[in-house]
């Protein structure tokens, strides 16, 4: 067992020899003795119980690093108490940030991920009805201020955006919307695209075919701000599809 791994794991947690004792119910002074390295090859199950009592693998004491590091378990504790919907959004973030750095490393063409979806109600789409495409796309100054598509599959955006049209969007969740600028977002699982509005001092969704009334914007964190609409992209694969 290496000693040394061992006192940085428990250094990591922020753990004294009293308070893993504490924890595992080991003596102390049975513990000291194999966090100094004096008893180099302690009973199994005593190296089980410490194992379980830091919540890590036993290969981790034979300096094999750890499937995940210990700095990201609070975000996974914090992640599986989340709503579902909530967890998918993360992971799309996840998703798409990965590949905007894949496609950073290349040149010529890039893959991008293009989003349809199937589930579409008074201008509200059910975020877990996507489907994902991966699309070649040419690297141009509009592409590449995108991160992500949408292929529109219904006519509820006509007459700014037809049936069948890709819209590029750049995910910008860091910064809030400008007044006019078309957005798309998150709330409560559903996804909507609209024009962003400010109008005494009431911020307001616009529907882009004009037959939905304005949404009034009373919990700005309750609107998750998904991408800003960059513009209309040709991909030829999608398009030709009728």
């Amino acid at each position: 067992m290496n000693y040394k791994k061992l006192k940085e794991i428990m250094q990591t947690k922020n753990l004294t020899v009293e308070e893993l004792s504490s924890i595992s119910s080991i003596p102390i002074g049975t513990l000291s003795k194999i966090v100094c390295g004096i008893t180099p090859n302690p009973r199994f199950n005593t190296i089980e119980e410490v194992a379980a009592s830091l919540n890590c693998s036993l290969d981790e004491f034979a300096d094999r690093e750890p499937m995940i590091p210990y700095a990201y378990e609070e975000y996974i504790r914090k992640f599986k108490c989340l709503p579902v919907h909530q967890k998918e959004y993360i992971k799309y973030v996840i998703n798409l940030e990965y590949d905007k750095m894949m496609s950073l490393k290349s040149s010529g063409k890039k893959s991008m991920k293009c989003f349809e979806f199937t589930s579409v109600e008074d201008g509200q789409a059910d975020y877990g009805s996507q489907k994902v495409h991966d699309v070649w796309v040419e690297q141009n100054p509009m592409t590449k201020e995108c991160t992500f598509f949408v292929w529109v599959r219904t006519n509820m955006l006509e007459p700014k955006f037809y049936r069948n049209s890709v819209l590029g969007f750049q995910f910008m969740d860091g910064r809030y919307p400008k007044h006019g600028e078309i957005w798309m977002f998150l709330r409560a699982g559903y996804l909507y695209i609209g024009r962003y509005f400010k109008r005494h001092g009431v911020q307001l969704l616009r529907s882009l075919n004009g037959t939905i009334d304005d949404e009034e914007i009373t919990n700005i964190m309750e609107y998750k701000r998904v991408g800003r609409f960059v513009g209309v992209i040709d991909i030829p694969e999608l398009t030709s599809i009728v």
